[in-house]
């Protein structure tokens, strides 16, 4: 238990870590760069995202699962620390190679090429951080003092350097360095503390690797494409300037929506999965008394968003960032629209229906791309900001039509009833559980 609680804390600091250095950060380098630069700055992170998607492969997941099964055995341990970090190298190679023809022949990209270059330092920092060792051999509270200190450097040399919007390029600079110097720390540690001499894994193995990986791999993507692909699209269209806008806005909604719903689904995640497996109906039960309890407290909160909308964003990012207002307006359906496809989906995983959600997620990468594509010319960032409620609305309909096909209903009509909703919450309050 001692280990259970010690990791519980681990996440819980690293989690506080990714909502409070950005919400310092990012209001002083709005205010110091403004709108265009900031533009600059999130198209060139979510260009790098792709080539950081392709070295990760899904190993921070898989690979950590693969390690809490071996920890134990030394042998094993070694081997699949040593696989993992192959395989990450060749795949950076190849992602070298993509970014640089990318990056020089294509004039969009190209106009900003040393800021780009200076983002994509960010990948060797991917190669060598094995966050996905640590929480195999549930040592997160360690990891968790390295993130601490990775993002208290970041922050204070980017206030640093960072003090006019020429010098916007040094944010880049900034947290690429730390990352590769975290990366290159951590991976010491892992390699000494824990007696791992380095090999490299011969090609056929990394091969082997790679390829009982790709579906995982694919369904990152697939997420990926409805998730972050937008602001790379309105990079590619639009000035500097109002990508910056639009990413202002999605910012404020992404840490919203993590703070509000992360928690609940950590929480109840566990228990949800545990009845649908011991009893189908207490499980579908416990879902369906829990939705509208979530769904009207996201709702209250979503209100308080939009009516203060003006000034959050002009206390965070100051009144050169007017013009995320009204975007911001829009996208603050989107955690109520995400709560709901949380619980739908978390069903789905608990039943092993998680075919459903790569299907929904790549139908819903496709729509967003294509809603991209036709609009962005004419309607800019609202264009990106349609796409994103269009698909959360998708995933949510076809969500419940699926749930409903299999006899599997967690949208009921009556446990939205006030007095319901009241009893729920009571019955929470008095025992604790639903």
């Amino acid at each position: 238990m001692n280990i259970i609680f010690k990791n519980i804390r681990g996440l819980l600091i690293l989690q506080i870590l990714c909502y409070v250095f950005p919400l310092i950060v990012v209001p002083y380098v709005s205010r110091v760069v403004g709108p265009s630069y900031l533009g600059k700055i999130n198209f060139s992170q979510s260009y790098i995202n792709y080539f950081l998607l392709i070295i990760n492969f899904g190993f921070d997941f898989t690979a950590t699962k693969r390690i809490s099964i071996i920890k134990d055995d030394h042998k094993a341990l070694v081997d699949t620390f040593n696989e993992v970090i192959s395989a990450k190298l060749v795949l950076f190679l190849l992602s070298l190679l993509v970014f640089a023809s990318l990056t020089y022949f294509y004039p969009v990209l190209k106009k900003d090429l040393l800021l780009h270059c200076y983002s994509f330092l960010f990948c060797i920092g991917g190669v060598f951080l094995p966050v996905w060792f640590f929480q195999g051999i549930q040592e997160i509270q360690q990891l968790s003092y390295i993130t601490l200190l990775i993002k208290l450097i970041t922050s204070l040399s980017i206030v640093v350097l960072v003090v006019s919007p020429e010098t916007y390029y040094w944010f880049a600079i900034c947290t690429s360095g730390v990352q590769v110097l975290g990366g290159f720390v951590t991976y010491f540690i892992a390699v000494k503390k824990y007696h791992i001499p380095f090999y490299f894994t011969g090609l056929t193995r990394i091969w082997e690797l790679i390829n009982s990986e790709k579906l995982f791999f694919l369904s990152t993507v697939v997420i990926h494409l409805y998730t972050t692909t937008n602001i790379f699209l309105l990079g590619l269209f639009v000035e500097a300037k109002e990508v910056g806008i639009y990413t202002a806005s999605v910012k404020l909604i992404s840490i919203v929506s993590s703070v509000c719903i992360t928690p609940i689904s950590q929480a109840f995640f566990p228990e949800i999965a545990n009845r649908l497996n011991k009893d189908k109906a207490d499980g579908l039960g416990m879902v369906q008394r829990l939705i509208p309890l979530v769904f009207f407290l996201t709702l209250a909160g979503s209100i308080v968003l939009y009516g203060f909308a003006p000034f959050i964003v002009k206390t965070i990012y100051g009144n050169k960032f007017i013009e995320a207002i009204s975007v911001f307006q829009y996208l603050c359906i989107i955690p109520i629209l995400s709560s709901l496809s949380m619980f739908q989906a978390q069903v789905m995983l608990s039943l092993k229906l998680d075919k459903y959600i790569f299907y929904i997620s790549l139908a819903a990468g496709i729509i967003s791309v294509c809603v991209n594509l036709l609009l962005i010319k004419q309607y800019s960032y609202y264009a990106s900001a349609i796409a994103y409620i269009l698909v959360e609305i998708f995933i949510l309909i076809v969500g419940f039509i699926i749930l409903q096909q299999q006899d599997l209903a967690v949208l009921i009509p009556r446990q939205f009833v006030f007095s319901t909703v009241k009893k729920s919450v009571m019955e929470l309050i008095k025992n604790k559980h639903l």
